[in-house]
């Protein structure tokens, strides 16, 4: 029995000898994109702006233990729980990115020095924003200091780094000083305001627990004046124990908010720093590496795919050119048309006004 006949590929598959043809064939094509975008890539990365990095530290310090609210539901038999999210780093990672901290840092005054100078102003003008509507500058504003500002924080220690980038290594320490400060003034004025809050709470209740000892303790007194010979009876002796224990128990509720109140007053008025910095911005010495040898590789592979493409696109419409295939010549026929109307331009106006009046 005969061999049966090799097998013949067939036209339209695609081999990896075929690839290596195709690419070989237009070799030109691709080197010259190739290096096109990768010149490009790397005179535009030698040639962009400078950028300073600073970097800062710092770290959140403990909070009230207990917390007033927290030590009077204490005292009151009952347990909230839970403990205070705004002395997570997560939500200081937050505030960082927030408008209240943003906005006041783009209305401080800076000083920079350029090349033409000394310029003195806020970030409206250093940034260079130019728009009259007030509204607009400051959205404008707020997003360039989201662009430049970058935080991480550590799981472990708790740690948060903040990266303030900008085109002046004094402006990026300026900005980068204000930030803490914000943020440290943002929120211990969120603290006085949580503390003046208990404390007017804890005051209502004084008030109202003052009120009850005072009324416990006259029961006490008239029962000891209309019994003044109460040790001679069993019932009167529960009675005598049994209001007292009832202003024992009014006074002691009556001493524990009145030092909670006593606390929360304290709270209200302190104005300690409520971040500890750990390292402090400093001027940088250097710029920052503007990634040449990595952007030029880019541009280098940018320009082997486009170049891959482009050359795969020539070669089927050369085959379909070849074939004369429907397809090619109803595209050979409109590109020729394009082209025509292209350089005439009043031909499709001509065309549409004699479509509408034959309709």
């Amino acid at each position: 029995m005969p061999p049966p006949p090799p097998s013949v590929p067939r036209s339209d598959e695609i081999s990896v000898v075929s690839v290596l043809n195709v690419i070989l064939r237009h070799r030109v094509l691709i080197v010259t994109l190739m290096l096109l975008f990768g010149f490009y890539a790397g005179f535009k990365s030698i040639t962009s702006a400078k950028h300073y990095t600073v970097e800062s530290q710092f770290v959140v310090k403990g909070s009230r233990t207990p917390g007033q609210l927290g030590g009077l539901a204490a005292s009151l038999g009952i347990n909230i729980g839970g403990g205070d999210a705004a002395q997570s780093p997560a939500f200081y990672l937050d505030l960082l990115e927030a408008k209240a901290i943003l906005w006041p840092i783009a209305q401080k005054t800076y000083t920079v020095k350029t090349d033409t100078g000394v310029v003195t102003g806020n970030l409206i003008k250093i940034f260079n924003i130019r728009d009259r509507r007030p509204e607009v500058a400051r959205a404008k504003v707020i997003d360039a200091l989201k662009g430049a500002i970058s935080s991480t924080s550590s799981i472990k220690t708790g740690v948060i780094t903040v990266l303030v980038h900008a085109g002046r290594p004094d402006l990026a320490v300026q900005i980068s000083a204000n930030l803490l400060d914000q943020v440290n003034v943002y929120n211990l004025a969120r603290r006085q305001e949580q503390a003046a809050g208990e404390r007017a709470f804890v005051e209502k209740q004084v008030d109202e627990k003052r009120g009850e000892l005072r009324q416990a303790e006259g029961e006490l007194r008239d029962f000891l004046e209309s019994n003044r010979m109460y040790a001679q009876s069993p019932e009167l002796i529960l009675e005598r124990t049994r209001l007292q224990r009832q202003v024992d128990m009014r006074n002691t509720l009556y001493t524990s908010m009145l030092q909670s109140y006593e606390a929360a007053r304290i709270d209200e008025m302190r104005d300690l720093p409520v971040i500890s910095v750990i390292e402090p911005p400093e001027m940088p010495i250097q710029p920052d590496a503007r990634g040449g040898v990595r952007k030029t590789l880019i541009g280098l592979a940018i320009g082997l795919v486009l170049g891959i493409v482009i050359a795969f696109f020539r070669e089927k419409m050369a085959a379909n050119k070849e074939a004369q295939t429907d397809d090619f010549v109803e595209f050979s026929q409109l590109k020729k048309e394009a082209v025509g109307d292209l350089t005439h331009p009043w031909r499709p106006v001509a065309r549409a006004f004699g479509q509408r009046r034959k309709a």
